[in-house]
């Protein structure tokens, strides 16, 4: 009896707490870089490599609540806006959280900051076969609520 009550203790020490996902460092690291890429291509305004971020069904909703829907259709809007308006932007951001929610599917909380002011994102990362990329990312601009704190 004493023996059985020992083997289920070790199953029990060794099983992690529901909901306690901790990010294996091997998935860390690639959320990482997928979302370090991005930046990496905002701030060499090259669309292309910020695609390479996005699944090809992605789904971005930015900043002014406009929807792009797949990597070709965000590709030619982040080539336009880097051309144009945004053409010497330069972001710094800080990933402030990577949650695993599952061995293929990670949410990361991304704030940034740009001569046009501070941004927090949410990626929507998936592990597909060519590694992790984003399947859905939404921007917004913090500023004061208009309903007082």
């Amino acid at each position: 009896m004493k023996q059985a009550w020992l083997f289920l203790a070790f199953i029990v020490a060794g099983v992690p707490s529901v909901g306690a996902q901790v990010t294996p460092p091997d998935d860390d690291h690639a959320v990482r870089a997928v979302i370090a890429r991005f930046y990496e291509g905002w701030n060499a305004h090259d669309a292309e490599k910020m695609g390479s971020a996005y699944a090809e069904d992605i789904d971005h909703i930015n900043v002014f609540g406009e929807w792009q829907k797949g990597r070709p259709t965000l590709q030619a809007e982040l080539a336009r806006l880097h051309a144009g308006p945004l053409k010497n932007s330069q972001k710094t951001f800080v990933i402030e959280k990577i949650r695993l929610l599952g061995p293929d599917v990670a949410v990361a909380q991304v704030s940034s900051e740009s001569i046009n002011g501070k941004n927090l994102g949410t990626y929507v990362l998936q592990r597909q076969k060519s590694g992790w990329l984003t399947v859905s990312f939404t921007n917004v601009a913090p500023r004061p609520s208009p309903l007082g704190k």
